[in-house]
């Protein structure tokens, strides 16, 4: 699933901070590592090879497996159109960064990348601690009882066998929808039993979808736990990574089943920006996809 691991650098530090969980995962993987730095149309003629020997300089530090390439044009499009032209790529990128075409940040090349690639994004927000001894030991997969949440979890699968890590499948009832029902305008609200039977049918339909979830993964030899949330998703996924201390957040960008929602833009966005830890945004493809994007 992981062919080749892509850093997108602008020459900055703050970029160069994917570095190291790139390396890993390419370590790990076995896939090589891809440096890659995307120069303006208007820079001077000096910019490519400048960029080519800071690439190079970069690579020295990775061993022999790594790649480079530059190219001319739009950050986030050249970052995408490049991706499409490798074998099974990952993107790995920082959300923040500066070089002389402007500013890469979260909202703008790194959402524009997560918006218009066919392949997964790892974002690590500026700042972010790198996992303990250089490797990911428990790996966060949101779900929500649809396929296109479980998208995510082939390269969860993937990176738990390459650093031998413990996934966590979380998912979250949210019941706030459902006592929020107590004081709706211009109705008689429901009985409070009532809204209390639907509420345990939701958190044991989730428990019982991750039970079958988590022993099939059991049965391929992976450590698994499983844990089922109430409350708001975002809120909830935010505290057990914390509480739970997640290395690494592997979800797809859209998902829905029921009372839930994980939206880029909202759940894994809010996970991104308040959250600790780094996070791959999967975009399924294929029918998978176009069930998710219906009713949109």
């Amino acid at each position: 699933m992981i062919g080749t691991v892509i850093v997108p650098l602008d020459g900055s530090e703050l970029a160069e901070e994917a570095l190291p969980f790139a390396a890993a995962i390419a370590e790990r993987s076995g896939a090589p590592l891809h440096l890659m730095r995307v120069i303006a149309p208007d820079e001077p003629a000096s910019a490519e090879e400048e960029a080519r020997t800071y690439l190079r300089g970069k690579a020295r530090s990775y061993g022999d497996r790594v790649q480079i390439s530059i190219r001319i044009g739009d950050a986030a499009e050249q970052i995408v159109d490049g991706a499409e032209e490798m074998i099974d790529p990952v993107i790995v990128m920082t959300t923040r960064g500066r070089s002389g075409i402007g500013r890469w940040i979260y909202g703008s090349v790194a959402e524009r990348v997560v918006r218009g690639a066919g392949v997964p994004v790892l974002l690590i927000r500026s700042g972010m601690a790198q996992p303990e001894g250089g490797t990911f030991r428990r790996i966060m997969v949101p779900l929500d009882g649809s396929a296109y949440a479980e998208a995510a979890l082939s390269y969860a699968v993937q990176i738990a066998r390459a650093f031998d890590a413990e996934l966590s499948l979380v998912r979250v009832a949210e019941t706030t929808q459902i006592y929020a029902m107590l004081t709706p305008p211009a109705q008689t609200p429901p009985a409070v039993e009532s809204l209390n039977e639907v509420v345990a049918q939701l958190i044991a339909d989730a428990n019982a979808y991750l039970a079958k979830v988590g022993e099939r993964l059991q049965g391929e030899g992976l450590r698994v736990r499983t844990q089922t949330l109430e409350g708001i998703a975002a809120e909830q996924l935010l505290a057990y990574e914390q509480e739970e201390d997640i290395d690494l957040v592997v979800m797809a960008t859209h998902g829905r089943s029921g009372f839930s929602r994980l939206v880029f833009g909202s759940v894994a966005e809010r996970v991104l920006k308040l959250g600790k830890t780094p996070v791959m945004m999967v975009k399924p493809k294929g029918a998978i996809a176009e069930s998710g994007d219906a009713g949109n």
